[in-house]
């Protein structure tokens, strides 16, 4: 395997590791959002009772 080849395959993969952050970056902003929203309920129901 040449130089070229090796610096490929860390790119590829590189691209791939990438994506994948982006796509749990995603998913932690979405639970964080739902987390908000259960705790705002909450506080808002504490308060009522």
């Amino acid at each position: 395997m040449t130089d070229a080849e090796k610096l490929r395959i860390i790119e590829l993969e590189n691209e791939r590791l990438t994506e994948e952050n982006m796509k749990l970056h995603r998913v932690i902003e979405r639970l964080n959002q739902t987390l908000n929203r259960l705790l705002g309920r909450y506080i808002s129901v504490d308060k009522i009772a």
